[in-house]
């Protein structure tokens, strides 16, 4: 059966179903509104035709025979198409004529409104269906499972322009319509941004998007999901660790929206686990006790050219061997440029340690990832082969 044959029997079907209870007729213009937008082009177009036709043997039949603009069928219709999307030349003789006319002009505009939003969202759909891949090559990239309009911040955090190694943007999403991105010629950090279409818990659109690969995978939080949104979060992790092989894997970043599973994405796959509720908790707590912390912890977390940033950084081979306040020291004696950096701390396979304290941290070892503060990403090879070693 064809679409057109279908739009009669859907209306009657929402109207009979209305008519069999008091409160179908709100339920009937919610089903009526969903049934019209998913072709909207298409049946703008069609009601303009039914207005049209209907409209021109309603005038027809009742104004006067000897009327110059309703007078026969052929007139009539092509002055009812002026009253629809323009105005009426004369007014007509007879008052049902009149109020034919009337439902024209209110039609019309009504009809000329919906076909100028239909063809608009057809260009924005084109516009999102072109970030919209089903098969790419793609290394070193940054995979978003699920998405949330928050994301846009972190889109534009990430492709910042004190970053100098942007790596694009793979968003899964099973509903790609939802995800309005700024266009990329008014926001250049949404460049290499691109979409693939799927259920992040289904591992073959996990291959499709090449997390194998990555850099780095995101999980947000499904806000669909309501209380349930820790558990898919869970799947997801639980998906990309069945598929993930090898010794060079990507970094599995899960946001957590309630903190007591927290050790349950741990064990699902996750490396990192954040709960924006615990960290803001933990925020207003310092704020409370030590005034002015917040844009202490703000200026550390926001990317931009001017700020201070904490970065990780392997123990280059040169300062293997050597203590903390000896790499300290050596960092602190180069502080021209942007370049400078400060180091605070030393991790240590699971161990942590910030500001160690005498020899808490030891001698450098091999794999030691060093926490400096710096404003760009810091060379720490070029600083530890630059600077004097003590005698």
């Amino acid at each position: 059966m064809s679409p057109m044959a279908k739009s009669p029997r859907k209306l009657l079907d929402v109207i009979q179903r209305a008519m069999k209870s008091r409160s179908g007729w709100r339920d009937a213009i919610g089903e009526l509104a969903t049934w019209w937008n998913r072709n909207l082009l298409s049946r703008t177009l069609y009601a303009m035709f039914v207005m049209w036709i209907v409209g021109a043997t309603l005038m027809y039949l009742v104004e006067p025979a000897d009327s110059p603009l309703f007078g026969n069928w052929f007139e009539s219709l092509w002055n009812v198409w002026l009253a629809l999307f323009n105005n009426v030349n004369e007014a007509p003789q007879t008052p049902a004529g009149r109020i034919v006319t009337v439902l024209l002009l209110l039609s019309g505009t009504v009809l000329a409104s919906l076909f100028t939003a239909s063809v608009a969202s057809i260009l924005v759909e084109r516009s999102l269906r072109r970030r919209e891949v089903s098969d790419f090559e793609m290394e070193d990239h940054l995979v978003v499972c699920n998405w949330a309009p928050r994301g846009l911040e972190w889109v534009r955090q990430v492709h910042s322009s004190i970053v100098q190694d942007k790596r694009p943007v793979v968003i899964i999403h099973d509903s790609p319509d939802d995800i309005e991105l700024p266009d990329q010629t008014d926001e250049p950090a949404f460049q290499n941004v691109f979409i693939v279409k799927g259920d992040p818990i289904n591992e073959v659109i996990l291959k499709r998007s090449r997390v194998q690969s990555a850099h780095s995978v995101v999980v947000f939080t499904d806000e669909r999901q309501g209380e349930h949104a820790d558990g898919k979060t869970i799947l997801v992790c639980i998906a990309l660790r069945n598929i993930l092989r090898g010794d060079n894997q990507p970094n599995i970043i899960a946001e957590c929206q309630n903190p007591r599973f927290r050790q349950h994405l741990r064990k699902a796959g996750a490396d990192e686990v954040i709960s924006s509720t615990e960290l803001g908790l933990r925020l207003i707590a310092r704020a409370a006790l030590f005034h002015g912390m917040t844009r202490v912890y703000q200026e550390l977390l926001t990317v931009r050219r001017d700020a201070n940033e904490m970065y990780m950084v392997e123990a280059p081979p040169a300062l293997i061997g050597q203590d903390f306040v000896t790499v300290a020291e050596r960092f602190l004696r180069q502080r021209t440029g942007a370049k400078s950096c400060l180091l605070i701390g030393v991790q240590r396979g699971e161990t942590m340690m910030l500001n160690p304290v005498g020899d808490e941290a030891g001698p450098l070892r091999e794999g030691d990832m060093l926490i400096v503060l710096s404003q760009v990403f810091p060379d720490l090879t070029e600083s530890a082969n630059t600077v004097e070693q003590p005698a």
